[in-house]
């Protein structure tokens, strides 16, 4: 029986690499490829994986392989950076003459809207902000995901008049714009639902 678990056990083991690797390449850092983390981490994962492997395997004093164990440490391994790093997929709607940068603020509501207006304005609810998504960026019915970079958060607080303090997510639709409008020249062209958002 355990000659027959075994391949099964390696092949699952194969299996949840990839998707590991997989994860990694979705992972997003500030400075290094993506690629750089796999070409780093992937290689340490199979070393400590057969050290491991090898340690239960004495411990145990299995009769399984080495390559049996190892494989079981990778799934468990995999399995828990998978479910770190899971984030949700939202799709974006960019409108069809629209370039230039993307503002998802913050907003007092329990859901996300983002279908993005002429001026580059959406709403995100706070837990998914907080929390990230992978976004499916839409334009034209086109996914045009690969092409927007440069993804990251900023804050902008009001006079105490107006008693606002607004986060947001902010990324570039290409071809990028000199004229991208800030967050006070959207307030002035009434791009903002001010009643969408949370007084500070």
């Amino acid at each position: 029986m355990k000659f027959k678990i075994q391949p099964i056990i390696i092949i699952l083991g194969v299996i949840f690499l990839c998707i590991g690797v997989w994860q990694m390449l979705k992972t997003e850092t500030m400075i290094l490829s993506p690629w750089f983390l796999v070409l780093l981490f992937l290689p340490i994962l199979i070393v400590i994986s057969f050290i491991l492997g090898y340690l239960l395997k004495i411990i145990i004093k299995s009769e399984w392989h080495i390559l049996t164990l190892a494989s079981i440490i990778v799934i468990i391994i995999c399995s828990l950076f998978y479910a770190s790093q899971y984030r949700p997929t939202h799709q974006v709607i960019i409108p069809k003459n629209f370039s230039g940068e993307v503002k998802l603020f913050v907003s007092n509501e329990k859901e996300n809207d983002f279908k993005i207006n002429n001026f580059g304005v959406g709403y995100i609810d706070k837990e998914t902000f907080d929390k990230g998504f992978y976004p499916k960026i839409i334009k034209e019915n086109n996914d045009i995901t690969g092409q927007v970079k440069l993804y990251s958060k900023g804050s902008w607080v009001t006079t105490q008049i107006t008693n606002y303090s607004f986060e947001y997510l902010t990324f570039v639709i290409p071809p990028e714009k000199k004229d991208n409008k800030d967050v006070g020249e959207l307030l002035e062209a009434n791009a903002i639902d001010t009643k969408r958002l949370p007084k500070k």
